[in-house]
């Protein structure tokens, strides 16, 4: 019986780097993907077996560069039945193993044949310059998975184990190396699908290249590339969060103080503009990382159709982020707001914000009448207090560190109660944002199209950015 024909690989330049993505049913390979390219909805991912039924493509370019092509395939799911199947045909035909490979993968087109999943992931592999052996290390290595290693190494291509789920707590990494090692697989990457490691994803694509060496320049090029649109999406998102505090504490509502029934009404709308301007913020990160609005889940309190469940205005919500709320009966505003009262057209700043300061406006208007009551100008404005600031700025880091720490592999939510930021961090970028309560104007919540450029907003918003990014750095984010 004559050998079949290899599968195709030109002697030409290559088009593109093709890698497949293998392994037993359920163990991530779809997720693998998922995370590698950003795209959250690519495939179909489920924690019931042989979710992939077919083989799907994702491509990774960088400009003048060979593209990577990820191929996804199927689950082998009777790895030792194939070898059985395999061995058989070797005996049969006196193929060597690749034209035995070869020969099975011919003859079972067939979605009615025994192995038509693992015929369509073994085609895939043979068509590839590497493949990705992904594994779930929080199960204990079995022999069906020494027969899929022996299957994949008898396929004439490099392979690189996977180990996916390392931050698991069942995770067994060292008994999955060590028995790696015996069969020699002794080049693995440990990368996890669900909490992303940059470092690990780096890793690699380093180990791929080492394995196709030919390969090497246009994957570390990829690798590069991958490094710095994510620092580009970290800045910009610590960028929005930053935009996000100075228009909240530069946000105002105001009325007559002789009006002090109208004070509920201003009380109300600066809070629903705040409120809606987090919201909004809540929005462009989860945009900027590639994420729906249900992806991230606090222990205590969620995200729910891009909105925060707990409301920044309840005590509550900034005792969850160590910041106590400000004693607003003092002033007569409610929770989460302030009192400036601006005589004369000046504003008296900190000392309006007690009730004294308030008290010495009546009482000065009382004791020198009339006159002096007509060079007051009488206003009072509210604007977001101090505890309001931190807590804004503590749950916009924590919410930005979980989604740094994300793979779009992940099915649940992401708990973040591990990624609070540090105290200190929120603590200075309630001092830095308050600077903008003295130019209402950098708020865009004050008026539409409200002046969000200018040399010193911009400087304000950057330096709020840099405290943001070392917020992350402190977290590990």
């Amino acid at each position: 019986m004559s050998a079949p024909k290899a599968p195709h690989k030109a002697a030409t330049p290559p088009q593109a780097i093709n890698v497949a993505v293998v392994g037993h049913t359920n163990v991530g390979k779809t997720s693998l993907m998922r995370t590698l390219t950003r795209q959250r909805g690519f495939g179909a991912v489920s924690i019931r077996p042989a979710t992939t039924r077919h083989v799907e493509m994702a491509e990774l370019s960088v400009p003048g560069s060979l593209p990577v092509r990820l191929y996804d395939t199927p689950g082998l799911e009777d790895s030792s039945g194939l070898l059985a199947y395999l061995d058989d045909l070797r005996t049969r035909t006196g193929f060597d193993w690749i034209d035995a490979i070869d020969r099975f993968v011919a003859e079972a087109t067939d979605d009615h044949h025994p192995f038509a999943q693992e015929a369509k992931s073994l085609a895939q592999v043979r068509r590839s310059d590497a493949a990705l052996y992904v594994v779930d290390v929080r199960d204990p290595v079995r022999a069906r998975h020494r027969d899929e290693l022996e299957i994949l190494g008898r396929c004439a291509v490099p392979v690189l184990p996977v180990l996916n789920f390392i931050a698991d707590p069942d995770a067994q990494i060292d008994h999955w190396r060590e028995q790696l090692a015996r069969v020699n697989m002794h080049a693995l990457v440990a990368f996890d699908t669900v909490v992303y490691d940059a470092a690990g994803e780096a890793a690699l694509y380093d180990k791929i290249a080492a394995l196709a060496d030919r390969f090497a320049a246009p994957l570390a090029r990829l690798r590069d590339d991958l490094a710095a649109r994510r620092a580009q999406v970290r800045r910009a998102s610590a960028v929005e969060v930053a935009e996000m505090l100075v228009d909240a504490a530069g946000a105002q509502a105001g009325y007559a103080l002789d009006q002090r029934q109208a004070q509920s009404d201003a009380e109300a709308d600066l809070k629903a503009r705040v409120r809606q301007r987090e919201a909004q913020c809540v929005e462009r990160l989860l945009d900027l990382h590639g994420f729906g609005a249900d992806d991230v889940r606090l222990s205590d309190f969620a995200i729910s159709h891009g909105r925060w469940d707990q409301d920044i205005f309840d005590p509550q919500t900034l005792a969850q982020y160590g910041v106590s709320a400000s004693k607003a009966a003092a002033t007569g505003a409610g929770v989460g707001v302030a009192i400036d009262v601006l005589a004369g057209g000046m504003t008296l700043g900190g000392a309006a914000a007690t009730g004294a300061a308030l008290g010495f406006l009546y009482d000065t208007a009382r004791t020198y009448g009339g006159r002096l009551q007509a060079r007051l100008r009488r206003e009072v404005r509210l604007r977001v207090d101090d505890a309001t600031l931190q807590g804004l700025a503590a749950r916009q880091m924590q919410l930005l560190a979980a989604l740094l720490k994300r793979g779009h592999g992940a099915i649940a939510p992401a708990a973040t109660e591990t990624l609070a930021p540090g105290e200190a961090t929120v603590r200075q970028l309630g001092r830095q944002a308050r600077r903008a309560r003295s130019t209402p104007d950098w708020s865009a919540l004050n008026r539409p199209g409200g002046a969000t450029s200018g040399r010193r907003r911009s400087e304000l918003v950057a330096a709020l950015a840099d405290t943001v990014e070392a917020g992350l750095d402190a977290a590990g984010a």
